[in-house]
């Protein structure tokens, strides 16, 4: 542990403190928060994104574009557990010929990009968060036995407000 950099070592703290903490037996009556997310993202949010003119389901969407990728992608914490899923939203627009070019030196990359990967600086991606007022990262929490609607309600009105806006204007700026 004495190779560890000062921010691989509080990763590693977190890590523990999560690992070991106190785990509570579920009731079944009360549903998962994975189960709550699933049923956010099959009712509210891929509805709401395919009606805003997005294709994809999952947690993965796109805006159709002939000359970007332009990614909407919804990732759950590695933290998260039976009792609570954080997860945020990516936003990705990658010109179409420069993804290509890059996917064919190094083909490990793929035929296409993924919303929740980070590729360097000459892809354009953020967090919805940082885009947001606010412009920090934001995590949304689903806790068991919490009524979700808050969350959702957050979600939904940052993704009108500021991701959908984002996406759309970094598919139309000149190339």
């Amino acid at each position: 542990m004495a190779d560890l950099t000062p921010q691989q070592r509080v990763s590693f703290e977190r890590f523990k403190v999560w690992k070991h903490r106190p785990k509570s037996k579920a009731t079944a009556s009360v549903p998962s928060p994975q189960e709550v997310f699933a049923e956010m993202m099959k009712a509210t949010f891929g509805p709401l994104l395919r009606d805003q003119g997005l294709r994809g389901s999952g947690g993965r969407f796109e805006l159709p574009s002939d000359d970007y990728w332009a990614l909407l992608g919804f990732q759950k914490s590695a933290y998260s557990d039976g009792q609570e899923v954080q997860f945020t939203v990516n936003l990705s627009a990658i010109r179409r010929d420069v993804w290509a070019e890059r996917a064919a030196a190094s083909p490990a990359l793929g035929e296409r990009p993924k919303p929740t990967v980070v590729y360097g600086s000459w892809a354009t991606q953020t967090r919805l968060g940082l885009i947001t007022p606010e412009g920090s990262d934001k995590w949304w929490p689903i806790v068991r036995g919490v009524d979700p609607g808050p969350v959702a309600e957050d979600v939904v009105s940052d993704l009108l407000k500021y991701g959908l806006p984002w996406l759309r204007e970094q598919i139309t700026k000149r190339r």
